[in-house]
């Protein structure tokens, strides 16, 4: 609390004092007393009203910046009421109860607004669950009865069940940390299962997969990361060239870690735009041109989720050239 401002919130009761004074003196001249007694009763009350004046500024200032340290420490500031202690001044007292029903209907509020959105991320998790049961159903009836028309369904249903698990993994984002477990894991494994997974759409698409080096072990959460590397990969189909296409996966240990490196040779990205390719919904100018359904949320996904599994995650980029997104796991 600043002291000036104090003071020019205390300006009537400061004019009021030397309203008094000026009283005073004048009442004690025309009373004809002493100089020195006039004096004395005027300076003595001048004192233990500024000593007053600035202890009271003082108790002020500490409680209210106890308020404030303690407000820094809280993660929910509007718990603010339910940690700082009941004042004793009537004055102070109001305005602590007022704010302690406006918090009060604001924790309630908060409450059903948490109740529900946990609700909702219930559903959603079902949904997914149960969705997916058709979803297979149906790719195991076009495996059944491949032809030209089955296999471009497949690959829509493939599409599809990816947008489904970018909705499952959005809806536990918020409590990634409950749901991985950092364990020594081969980065091998979780590769052939992200091109098993891709096999057919990248056949029909005429993509080649180059693998180097990649037989070396991280910690890192499998499933998480089989999301994230998912997620790359299907960029890489989507934005591929016309003819010729192929990804590129190597490993490399480097004095970071271990940077897992996915290259594709496909249309590249924009410079003015490869710092905003992990921003939530941002898609480009290619992604608008060339992939009308893109959502700009699979990348968005993989920032967040690197985040929570404490590894790094950047974009190199040449427009018409090369796509290129490395990953680093920590040593430890």
């Amino acid at each position: 609390m600043n002291f000036s401002r104090y003071v020019k919130d205390k300006i009537n009761f400061i004019l009021a004092y030397i309203i008094y004074i000026i009283i005073l003196i004048s009442y004690t001249k025309a009373m004809e007393i002493d100089k020195n007694v006039i004096l004395v009763i005027s300076i003595i009350p001048t004192i233990f009203f500024i000593v007053g004046f600035i202890i009271s500024y003082v108790i002020k200032n500490r409680y209210i910046q106890n308020i404030e340290k303690t407000m820094e420490g809280l993660q929910e500031k509007y718990l603010i009421t339910e940690i700082i202690k009941k004042p004793r001044r009537q004055e102070n007292l109001a305005y602590y109860t007022i704010l302690k029903k406006a918090n009060k209907s604001m924790i309630d509020n908060v409450s059903e607004i948490m109740y529900s959105k946990k609700e909702y991320k219930e559903y959603i998790e079902s949904w997914v669950h149960e969705i997916k049961i058709p979803i297979t159903s149906a790719k195991l009836l076009c495996e059944n009865n491949k032809s030209n028309i089955t296999n471009k369904i497949d690959e829509e249903l493939e599409e599809i069940n990816n947008f489904v698990e970018q909705a499952l993994f959005y809806a536990r984002l918020e409590q990634v940390s409950n749901d991985f477990m950092i364990r020594k894991t081969e980065i091998v494994e979780i590769i052939k299962n992200v091109i098993a997974r891709n096999k057919k759409i990248m056949i029909q698409n005429n993509m080649k997969v180059e693998i180097r080096n990649i037989d070396v072990l991280v910690y890192t959460d499998e499933k998480w990361l089989e999301f994230i590397l998912n997620q790359i990969i299907i960029n890489a189909i989507k934005y591929k060239k016309e003819s010729d296409s192929k990804v590129t996966i190597e490993a490399e240990e480097n004095k970071e870690g271990i940077k897992l490196s996915i290259k594709d040779n496909g249309i590249g990205i924009k410079e003015s735009e490869i710092n905003r390719i992990f921003e939530k919904g941002f898609t480009g100018t290619n992604g608008r041109k060339l992939n009308k359904k893109s959502t700009g949320i699979g990348l968005y996904l993989c920032r967040k989720l690197c985040e929570e599994l404490n590894i790094a995650i950047e974009a190199q980029s040449k427009e018409s050239e090369y796509t290129q997104i490395n990953i680093t796991f920590p040593k430890k």
